[in-house]
């Protein structure tokens, strides 16, 4: 059974690599973008759970 923070990694990788191919030319530039976006959708969301925990569910 896949797990939410495996499906969360393969969404953050797919857009990552499709906005470094729509908005960069150049290699190195997409490379640098695409670990750009892609830290920043992992991190951010881990983040956001982590700072949801102490709120309880319904």
């Amino acid at each position: 059974m896949v797990d939410h923070l495996t499906l969360m990694t393969l969404h953050a990788l797919l857009i990552a690599v499709f906005f470094s191919f729509l908005w960069k030319s150049d290699t190195h530039e997409r490379t640098v973008y695409f670990w750009k976006v892609f830290g920043a959708l992992v991190l951010g969301a881990i983040a956001l759970g982590w700072l949801m925990y102490p709120f309880p569910r319904s």
